[in-house]
C-alpha cells in the first residue's frame, strides 16, 4: 500500500502519483489498502507511539471506522506481541460506555501485524482545546472530567486500568448535543503492551509540544509496581490541574527529572500562578495527586464528589427551635469583602467564600437577625423575614465607625421594615456591589435556587432630621403640593379641559407605579391546522426509526425560537437566574434578537409560566409530534421545513465558530411561516426521552431524566448520519443548559 505525502491518501501500489495533488506516493504497509477483504482503508489520520490510525469504510456495510495499526518497528521485536495485543483487544471491546471509543473487530496482518477496528469520531482532542483556550472555568473543567471519569469509571468497574490518560486520548465529538455526550476515551487497555513509547512519547513532546505521557505518569508507574486505578485518577489529576491552570504540575527537561518530581514534589499551589479557585477545590484535586495510592481519591465517582462539592458546595443547614412545623428557606448571603464570618441570631454558621457567597439551607420560617464581621472593617447588621421562598442578601462592609443595617422586604407581605427597593434599583445595587474579578457566570452558577430570589442592598441608618433624604422628600412633598393647586386653578379656569380626552389629542398622564409596563416583546404565533403525518424515517438514525402515523390537533407555535431579548424580559420581571454566558444579567450587545441559549427544560417551562401570566393564555413546549408536523409541513411529510433538499441558505447549520445567528436572518420557513426550524439552536421539546414502537436505537441509560431536543444547532453538519433534519431527535438530561439548547413555545387552539 502507499499513501500520498501531502494529503495521505491511500492508494495501491500500482499508484506513483497522488492523483488529488500530483505529490509523489511512498510505501507504508505491505499488500493491498483492504484489510481482510472488507475494510478499506481510506487516509492516515494520525500516528502515535505504537501505531499508524486510518479512517476506513467496511466494504459491505458502508459504515466509517477508525483502524490502529499495531506497526513492529514502533513497538519492537515483541515475540508475543500479538498473542498480548489481542488480549488487551478483547478487554478494550468489553467496555460498552457512551465516553468510550467502542472496539468492534480485530485482526492481523500476515500474521505479525495486528490491528483494531474502534468507532471513528469527528471532532478534536482535548490537547487541542487547551491549546486554543488555554485555561478553562472550574464549571467547565468539571463538565469535561465528569464525563472523562464516566467512562474511566466504566472500565475500572471491569477490572481494566487505562494507564495512559492524557489530553491527546480524549476526543470532544462535534456532533454530539452535550459533552456528558462528546467526549470519547481512545486506547482504553492498550497501554499495557506499549514497550519503548516512554521514550518515544517524551522525545515527540520535546519535538512538537505534544503531552505525552511522562507528564501525566502517577509514581508507582515510573517503579515496577503494578498500577492500579488509583494510577488512572492521578493522571486525571493532573489533566484537571491543567485544565484550570493552563500547564501541567510537572515538567522537566529530562524524563529523570520529571520523574523525580512526581515521586517527590509537591504540586505547586494553584493561588500561586495566579489561578482563583477556593481551598475546597485546590484541596480536592490535591487529594487526587497524593503520592502514596493509599492516600489517593480511592475512586473516580468521589473525584468526581469532591470537585463538584468544592465547586458547586452544599448548603449549610441552619434549624431553629421552631420544632419544623413552617416551611424552611434557603438564605443566600454575599459580602464584601469576602471571607467574612457570618452569624445567624448570634450562631455562627461559616464563612464566606473567595468569591464572597455563602450558601444556607433550612432556615425556619420568621424573623431572623443577621450579622456579617472581617477583621478591620464594622460588622454589617440586618434582619431577614423567611417564610420558605429563597432570599438573598448582599452586605456589604464598611469602614470608618459607619455601621451598616437592613432589612428585607418579602413580596406580597404585609410585614415589610426597612427601605424597600424596585427591582431596578435592587439590580443596580447588586451590580454596585460586585467584586472585581467576579464573574456574572461563577454568581449563576452557584444560584441554583428557583425564580424567587430576591436582592436587597443595605442602607445606612439616618444620622440626623435634615438628612438630604428629608430634605429632597420634603421638596417632594411641597412640588406636589403646588402642583396640585394648579391643576385645581387650570382646571377652573378652564386650560385643562373638562371630560374625556378627545380622540385626537396625545394623553400624556404618567401611568400609575403599580401598572406593569406594556412588556419589550411580545410573542407571535403561527396558527397550524390539525392533521395526520408521517412521524420518522425508515432510512434515518436508529431512534428515527420505524415510520409510524400520528395524528396532531390544531395548535399555534412561535414563529421563531425565544429570543435573548423576550428571555431578558423575563429576566427582569422575575429576578430569576440569567443565562450563565450573559454580562451584568443582561445578553451581549447585538445578540439581543438571537436564539437565548444556556437554558434547561426547567428554565423553559419557567419562561412558559412567566409569559402565560403576563399574556393571558396558556404557553407550553411543544411535544416531539407536534415539533415534527410543524417541520415537515403536515401531510406533506417534508425532510426539512422549506422541502426535500437541503439548501445552505435555510438553515444556521455548519457554523465556523459554533454561534447562532438572529432569528429569521438565514432562515426559509414552513407552510405556516414558522422560522428555524432547522438549525441555530436545539429546541427543547415537552416529550421524555423514548424510542419509537419497534425501534432498535438506543437512548441514554442515565438514572436522570432526559427529554427529547429536536432542530439541531449551529454546530450541527449539514449532511452525513448525524445530518440535522425535520426527523432528527435527541435525547438529552433534563437539567442541562448548553451553548446548544433553546426552546419556542406552543399553545392550543
Amino acid at each position: 500500500m502507499k499513501e500520498c505525502q501531502l494529503c495521505k491518501n491511500c492508494f495501491t501500489d500500482e499508484v506513483g502519483t497522488c492523483p488529488n495533488d500530483g505529490m509523489p506516493t511512498m510505501h507504508t504497509i505491505t499488500g493491498e489498502p483492504v484489510l481482510e477483504g472488507k475494510y478499506h482503508l481510506e487516509l492516515r489520520i494520525g500516528q502515535g507511539g505504537m501505531g499508524v490510525v486510518y479512517k476506513a469504510r467496511h466494504a459491505y456495510l458502508k459504515t466509517q471506522h477508525a483502524i490502529k495499526i499495531i506497526l513492529p518497528d514502533l513497538v519492537g521485536n515483541d515475540p508475543q506481541l500479538v498473542t498480548r495485543f489481542r488480549q488487551e483487544a478483547l478487554a478494550a471491546a468489553a467496555i460498552r460506555h457512551q465516553n468510550v471509543v467502542g472496539v468492534s473487530d480485530y485482526g492481523v496482518i500476515n500474521g505479525s501485524v495486528p490491528f483494531l477496528v474502534m468507532e471513528y469520531v469527528e471532532g478534536e482532542s482535548l490537547h487541542d482545546l487547551l491549546t486554543r483556550e488555554r485555561c478553562l472555568h472550574p464549571e467547565r473543567a468539571l463538565e469535561l472530567i465528569s464525563a472523562i471519569c464516566a467512562g474511566v469509571g466504566a472500565a475500572h468497574h471491569q477490572g481494566i486500568v487505562h494507564r495512559d490518560l492524557k489530553p491527546l486520548n480524549i476526543m470532544i465529538c462535534n456532533d454530539k448535543p452535550s459533552i456528558a455526550q462528546a467526549v470519547k476515551i481512545l486506547d482504553f487497555g492498550l497501554a499495557k503492551i506499549k514497550s519503548g513509547e516512554l521514550l518515544g512519547s517524551f522525545i515527540q513532546a520535546q519535538t512538537t509540544g505534544l503531552m505525552g505521557s511522562p507528564y501525566y505518569m502517577a509514581p508507582e508507574q515510573w517503579a515496577d509496581d503494578e498500577p492500579d486505578s488509583r494510577s488512572d485518577i492521578y493522571s486525571l489529576g493532573v489533566m484537571f490541574f491543567q485544565m484550570l491552570a493552563g500547564d501541567v504540575p510537572f515538567k522537566g527537561s529530562s524524563i529523570p527529572a520529571i520523574m523525580k518530581k512526581h515521586i517527590s514534589d509537591p504540586p505547586p499551589a494553584l493561588s500561586e500562578l495566579g489561578i482563583n479557585i477556593s481551598p475546597e477545590l485546590d484541596a480536592a484535586i490535591r487529594h487526587s495527586l497524593q503520592k502514596e495510592p493509599a492516600k489517593r481519591t480511592p475512586s473516580v465517582e468521589q473525584m468526581v464528589d469532591e470537585l463538584k462539592n468544592a465547586i458547586y458546595p452544599p448548603g449549610i443547614g441552619i434549624h431553629t427551635s421552631s420544632g419544623g412545623a413552617l416551611p424552611v428557606s434557603s438564605l443566600n448571603i454575599r459580602t464584601e469583602p469576602p471571607q467574612a464570618k457570618v452569624y445567624v441570631d448570634n450562631v455562627p454558621v461559616g464563612q464566606s467564600r473567595p468569591d464572597g457567597w455563602l450558601m444556607l439551607e433550612g432556615i425556619q420560617s420568621g424573623n431572623h437577625h443577621l450579622r456579617v464581621s472581617h477583621d478591620g472593617f464594622d460588622d454589617w447588621l440586618g434582619d431577614v423575614i423567611c417564610d420558605g421562598r429563597p432570599q438573598r442578601v448582599v452586605a456589604e462592609l464598611r469602614t470608618g465607625g459607619m455601621q451598616r443595617t437592613a432589612s428585607i422586604p418579602m413580596p406580597n407581605s404585609g410585614r415589610v421594615t426597612g427601605s424597600s427597593l424596585s427591582p431596578a434599583e435592587m439590580e443596580r445595587s447588586f451590580q454596585e456591589t460586585r467584586r472585581p474579578g467576579a464573574t456574572d457566570q461563577t454568581i449563576q452558577q452557584n444560584w441554583q435556587t428557583g425564580p424567587q430570589d430576591f436582592l436587597v442592598q443595605s442602607q445606612p441608618p439616618r444620622r440626623s432630621f435634615l438628612s438630604p433624604l428629608a430634605i429632597g422628600f420634603g421638596a417632594l412633598v411641597l412640588l406636589v403640593i403646588l402642583g396640585g393647586v394648579g391643576g385645581v386653578a387650570a382646571y377652573m379656569l378652564g386650560i385643562i379641559p373638562h371630560g374625556k380626552t378627545p380622540a385626537n389629542v396625545s394623553n400624556t398622564t404618567t401611568p400609575s407605579p403599580e401598572i406593569s409596563p406594556v412588556p419589550t416583546v411580545t410573542a407571535e404565533l403561527a396558527s397550524i391546522p390539525g392533521g395526520t403525518f408521517t412521524m420518522g424515517r425508515n432510512d434515518g438514525r436508529d431512534n428515527e426509526k420505524p415510520e409510524h402515523q400520528v395524528t396532531i390537533q390544531d395548535f399555534m407555535m412561535d414563529k421563531t425560537e425565544v429570543t435573548n431579548a423576550e428571555y431578558y424580559d423575563f429576566i427582569k420581571a422575575t429576578n430569576y437566574k440569567a443565562p450563565v454566558h450573559w454580562e451584568n444579567s443582561k445578553p451581549l450587545p447585538g445578540q439581543e434578537k438571537a436564539p437565548v441559549r444556556y437554558v434547561s427544560y426547567d428554565d423553559a417551562n419557567t419562561f412558559a409560566a412567566w409569559r402565560s401570566k403576563r399574556d393571558g393564555v396558556q404557553y407550553r413546549l411543544p411535544t416531539e409530534e407536534e415539533w415534527e408536523y410543524a417541520a415537515r409541513n403536515g401531510s406533506k411529510d417534508n425532510l426539512y421545513p422549506w422541502g426535500d433538499k437541503y439548501d445552505p441558505k435555510c438553515a444556521v447549520l455548519d457554523a465556523p465558530n459554533n454561534e447562532p445567528k438572529p432569528v429569521g436572518s438565514q432562515s426559509c420557513p414552513d407552510d405556516w411561516g414558522v422560522q428555524d426550524l432547522i438549525g441555530n439552536v436545539f429546541e427543547w421539546t415537552s416529550s421524555r426521552a423514548a424510542l419509537y414502537p419497534g425501534s432498535k436505537g438506543e437512548v441514554s441509560a442515565s438514572p436522570e431524566v432526559s427529554m427529547m431536543v429536536r432542530g439541531g444547532s449551529a454546530l450541527m453538519k449539514s449532511s452525513g448520519k448525524v445530518a440535522a433534519t425535520s426527523t432528527f431527535r435527541q435525547d438529552v438530561p433534563a437539567k442541562k443548559a448548553d451553548a446548544a439548547l433553546g426552546f419556542r413555545l406552543v399553545r392550543s387552539r
